[in-house]
């Protein structure tokens, strides 16, 4: 597979048109033809919905052509790192989007205030796609969930992990309404989702719920639930100024609540000065 062969998967994306992307693409209308025959080949699969006007990608396509918009600019922050020498002052964190938004603003907040702080590039995936990116040797710090149903298979020769801060999941809705509340929950690719799942087939009394929507997005949930759509498990460190302004409430046993801890991992080659700078902040923040 050839890098180029995703620019034209982009271009035919945002275009619409196989023409106007091969003009774009400074590339003959066969020829262009061709290389996207020979993606598809690679791919397994059809990438296009020729027949459809503008040109649509699959689903198979919008995947893939996610991917190659990240994989794209990923290689075009590295390219700018190597050009500028910068490497040696640049971060490259991997973690989830919850995580991203509250444990690693509260860790880094007063790093980052100081002048000598260092340049932070946080990268927010799936946790499977996030240890992908350490164990290809492309972040320097991966911020993971750490709980036996989401057990991470890194190899402990080649990399070290420290305890992060530890957290739990609670049920919160908007007031208390009569019966059962109906249930939002998580994308089952999520971390969180699998924790919730885990947790719940395991214990005993918790009733069964109506599943009234599903998202992979731990902010879009929050906001369902405080606009009184339903019943979500959250971080308690992202709802706890919720809980205290009464703007959601704990629902069900002090049982249902799911505590999980968080762990860093990075490799064991000795760090950086900016790379021990943000490890040392967040393993602190845990303390």
């Amino acid at each position: 597979m050839l890098l180029k062969w995703l620019a034209d998967l982009q271009a035919v994306a945002e275009l619409g048109s196989f023409k106007a992307a091969a003009d774009r693409r400074h590339v003959t209308a066969p020829a262009f033809g061709r290389r996207l025959k020979a993606l598809e080949a690679w791919a397994g699969t059809r990438l296009f919905e020729r027949h459809s006007q503008p040109v649509r990608l699959t689903v198979a396509g919008l995947r893939l052509c996610e991917q190659a918009v990240a994989t794209t600019r990923e290689l075009e922050l590295l390219r700018q790192e190597l050009a500028q020498g910068a490497h040696d002052s640049l971060v490259r964190l991997a973690t989830g989007r919850a995580l991203a938004r509250g444990v690693v603003a509260d860790a880094l907040a007063p790093l980052m205030r100081r002048r000598d702080a260092p340049q932070v590039q946080v990268m927010t995936r799936l946790m499977a796609e996030a240890s992908e990116l350490l164990e290809r040797d492309s972040v320097d710090i991966l911020l993971s969930y750490h709980h036996p149903a989401l057990a991470l298979r890194l190899d402990g020769r080649r990399f070290i992990q420290a305890r992060g801060a530890d957290d739990r999941l609670v049920p919160v809705m908007r007031g208390q309404g009569k019966g059962l509340p109906r249930l939002l929950s998580y994308d089952p690719s999520q971390a969180l989702g699998r924790l919730v799942d885990d947790h719940l087939a395991h214990l005993p009394g918790v009733p069964t719920l109506e599943l009234a929507m599903r998202c992979d997005s731990v902010d879009s949930l929050r906001e369902y639930a405080l606009r009184g759509m339903g019943l979500a498990w959250l971080p308690l460190s992202m709802v706890a100024a919720d809980i205290r302004a009464g703007l959601l409430t704990l629902w069900g046993e002090p049982a249902w609540q799911i505590p999980f801890e968080t762990r860093l991992f990075r490799r064991k080659r000795p760090p950086s000065v900016a790379v021990a700078q943000v490890w040392d902040a967040l393993v602190a923040h845990s303390r």
